[in-house]
C-alpha cells in the first residue's frame, strides 16, 4: 500500500514539473499573489489557519495558469480524563495538530473588463495537485481521578497524503496608479488524505484575502 502512494505522489510531482518546466521559455507576464486566510476540515471539524503562495504565468489579460502551496494549520484538543490538583479536579486534555501542504496547479479566468461597471475584477480559479500532511497527538503522564488508572506520556506522529483539488471566486481591487492589487476569495478545497488504511477528510470552506504584484515579462 505504502509504494502504491509513494508512486502517485512520485506520478502527480512528475505531471506537475513537466507541466510547468517549460513555462520560463515564453516570453509572457508574470505575477505573484501571497494570501492569509482561513478554512475549515470535515473530520476535525474545526477551522485552521491557511497560508498561501501562487505564482501565475498570464497568458493574456482573461487567462493565467500557475503554481500554489502553502501551509494549512489546525489545533485543537479534547479532555481525556480528570486528575486531582490540590484537592480539585482538573481536566486533563490531549493535544492535536496538522500541518497540511498543498502543492496545486492551477488555472484562473480573470474578467477586466467588468472593472469598468463594478470597479472590481472578478475571477474564477481551478485546481489540482497533491497535498502532505504531519499530524502530531500529544497526552501528558496522569492518574485518573475518576477511574484510578495511571497513563504514560504519550506523543504519536502520523504521515498523510493524497489527491487535492480546489475551486475558488474572488474579486480584486486596485487603487489608481498602484501596481498591487488586493483581493478576496472563497471556495472550496478536496482533499481526502490517507496514512494506510486511516483516512483523514480536510475537505472544506476556504476563505483567504490577499495581494497581487505584477512580476513583468520574463527577458
Amino acid at each position: 500500500m505504502r509504494i502504491i502512494q509513494m508512486k502517485r505522489i512520485l506520478i502527480a510531482l512528475t505531471l506537475l514539473v513537466m507541466t510547468f518546466a517549460a513555462m520560463p521559455l515564453f516570453a509572457v507576464e508574470r505575477d505573484i499573489q501571497g494570501k492569509l486566510g482561513t478554512g475549515y476540515s470535515s473530520d476535525p471539524a474545526k477551522f485552521g489557519l491557511d497560508l498561501n503562495f501562487q505564482y501565475n504565468w498570464v497568458l493574456d489579460p482573461y487567462f493565467a495558469i500557475g503554481l500554489d502551496s502553502g501551509l494549512y494549520w489546525i489545533r485543537w484538543d479534547r479532555k481525556i480524563g480528570t486528575k486531582d490538583s490540590g484537592g480539585v479536579d482538573v481536566d486533563v486534555k490531549a493535544d492535536s495538530n496538522v500541518y497540511m501542504l498543498p502543492i496545486l496547479a492551477d488555472a484562473q479566468v480573470r474578467l477586466p473588463v467588468l472593472k469598468d461597471y463594478i470597479f472590481v475584477t472578478p475571477y474564477a480559479t481551478i485546481g489540482m495537485g497533491y497535498s502532505f500532511m504531519l499530524l502530531t497527538f500529544s497526552q501528558p503522564d496522569f492518574e485518573d481521578s475518576v477511574s484510578g488508572k495511571n497513563y504514560d506520556k504519550e506523543r504519536i506522529y502520523k504521515f498523510f497524503s493524497g489527491l487535492t483539488w480546489q475551486i475558488i471566486g474572488g474579486a480584486g481591487y486596485q487603487f489608481k496608479n498602484s501596481k498591487v492589487e488586493f483581493f478576496a476569495e472563497a471556495g472550496y478545497r478536496n482533499a481526502k488524505l490517507k496514512s494506510g488504511d486511516l483516512e483523514l477528510d480536510m475537505s472544506g470552506l476556504v476563505i483567504r484575502i490577499g495581494a497581487k504584484y505584477p512580476l513583468g515579462v520574463k527577458s
